[in-house]
């Protein structure tokens, strides 16, 4: 056999080979040079680390050398929150590129807030969140007491509350805690007792009433200012009083004729309460219904609190007119008053609303003659009764035996047996002075009807006075005659009177000057005369007697 060599050519395959593998590895650097150098260009376009302060706001632009407004965290981003410190993984999608990275948020800043200072009642409770308010962080604060209150001290304490937020930075707020020993307000119910002062105290305190509690009224109900002394300092609570519970009562059925007024008093039998009750109907009743209807009746109290009671009102027709009995004809003297309802009476099978009128329209008492007078009775019903009498107005006749029978009266009031007639007539003077009244008028010519007014009613001018004096002085056994002045423009009449010693002017009638003419001479009347208008001028040659 013959071995052939291939040496030769063994040589120009390993050439060959050692020439693709320079190019393979060529090819191998620059493609890793390629993809290095495009990892760094990617690289460069972001921060791959972002710290912010907690709170503020972040945005994927936020993560960019280059502003990309279109920029977004991509779905496989770890959520984050700006208010919880913390770090998150986030890839932001820009263009053809996403680029991880990390978000840093941190909380450096303390909260802030406000003191508020609390008061309460010893005993009560508060948590630390009370004493602060206005509260300011970033992230979450928790509040807490730095040293928790004694809420079983009365008086002024001083509190510290620390607000400590999520980045555990802290400030610490001092705020005031104040304790009442007494209760702020109490209530009780109108019509108790006054309240003894241990109902205002709260744990073992001990204190004195300032206020007098006991002058308050518990059955009104109101609200009252009470200052109770507790170690020496007063304070100040109040007290409620409160009217909670309705009235009690009782009601009755109401039975009556249709058309009269109902009072909701009738349908009342008792009521009960601590307060003052207001009563009244739901609604009105049907005054005009006949037969039977419900009636609703509120209590109300001074609290607001009402009962309603049903009751029955049970109504009938009234047909029935009244009876007008004691009525008479009527006969009187010119001049006179009249009593027409004197000794009239009205009957009806309801007296509630009955009314009786009298129509004497047609009555004139000053002349004489014949007058209808028409009684009419209406009951509430509306039935009526009527009945015409008779007034006959008649002249007065006046007689001196009624005359003579007053001016006795007079007398055994006014005279005594030891009495001389010099008393006599001054007791007569004086009665008159101080009994009778003046008016300007009265009819002339009469006497016996003069002393008839002077004596009954009392009232009179001159002729009066003169006339009343005429009668009693008669009747005490007096001499007296009358005496008339001289007519000018006006007339005056007075008496003269004789007691045993000659006759003297005796004139009751009063004068603005207050003069007292008893007993006078002629010559003083005359004096007098002379300076009042020649007031008693007279005709002396009627009268020589005189002195």
């Amino acid at each position: 056999m013959q071995e052939v060599c291939e040496l030769g050519t063994d040589k120009k395959n390993k050439k060959s080979n050692r020439r693709g593998m320079i190019l393979a590895g060529v090819a191998v650097l620059l493609l890793i040079a390629l993809t290095v150098g495009g990892w760094f260009y990617v690289d460069s376009l972001a921060y791959k680390l972002c710290r912010v302060e907690a709170g503020v706001a972040v945005i994927p632009s936020d993560f960019l050398k280059k502003p990309d407004d279109s920029a977004f965290f991509t779905q496989d981003s770890q959520p984050f929150s700006t208010v919880e410190p913390g770090e998150y993984q986030v890839r932001v999608k820009s263009g053809w590129f996403t680029h991880s990275c990390t978000l840093i948020v941190e909380d450096t800043i303390a909260p802030t807030g406000q003191a508020v200072p609390m008061q309460m009642e010893m005993g009560e409770s508060c948590g630390p969140d009370d004493f602060v308010e206005n509260i300011t962080d970033a992230t979450a604060v928790k509040v807490s007491f730095v040293g928790k209150p004694d809420f079983s001290r009365a008086g002024s304490q001083v509190v510290q509350v620390a607000l400590t937020d999520r980045g555990g930075n802290q400030t610490v707020v001092e705020s005031e805690l104040f304790l009442f020993p007494v209760v702020e307000e109490l209530t009780i119910e109108a019509g108790q007792e006054p309240p003894v002062v241990g109902s205002f105290l709260l744990g073992d305190a001990q204190g004195t009433f300032v206020t007098r509690v006991a002058d308050f009224d518990y059955h009104v109900p109101g609200d009252h200012e009470v200052v109770i002394q507790v170690d020496g300092e007063k304070y100040t609570s109040v007290l409620h009083i409160r009217d909670t519970i309705p009235p009690k009562a009782q009601v009755q059925d109401v039975e009556g004729f249709a058309a009269l007024p109902r009072e909701v008093e009738e349908f009342i039998t008792e009521v009960e309460d601590a307060t003052e009750v207001t009563v009244s109907f739901r609604k009105e009743p049907d005054l005009t219904l006949i037969g039977t209807q419900q009636v609703e009746i509120v209590f109300t109290d001074a609290g607001g609190n009402e009962t309603v009671k049903t009751a029955q009102l049970i109504l009938h027709e009234d047909t029935e007119p009244p009876v007008i009995r004691g009525t008479r004809d009527i006969l009187i003297y010119k001049g006179s008053g009249v009593s027409y309802r004197k000794n009239v009476t009205v009957e009806d099978n309801c007296s509630e609303g009955l009314q009786l009128t009298v129509d004497n329209s047609s009555v004139n008492l000053e002349e004489v003659g014949v007058y209808p007078v028409v009684y009419t009775a209406v009951d509430a019903a509306g039935n009526t009764a009527s009945v015409t009498v008779q007034l006959t107005v008649i002249d007065r006749v006046y007689t001196i035996d009624e005359v003579n029978i007053m001016a006795d009266a007079v007398l055994a009031s006014i005279i005594t047996p030891e009495m001389t007639d010099w008393d006599k007539a001054l007791a007569i003077y004086n009665y008159i002075r101080r009994n009778v009244g003046y008016i300007n008028h009265s009819e002339k010519g009469d006497w016996v009807r003069a002393a008839y007014e002077g004596l009954a009613k009392r009232q009179g001018d001159c002729y009066v006075y003169a006339s009343t004096a005429k009668a009693l002085l008669t009747r005490a056994g007096i001499k007296n005659m009358d005496i008339a002045k001289i007519p000018t423009k006006s007339e005056h009449y007075w008496n003269l009177v004789d007691v045993g010693d000659g006759w003297y002017h005796f004139d009751t009638t009063p004068r603005t000057d207050h003069p007292v003419f008893f007993m006078w001479t002629d010559a003083e009347l005359m004096a007098y005369s002379a300076l009042h208008y020649n007031c008693h001028n007279y005709d002396r040659t009627l009268y020589p007697e005189i002195n």
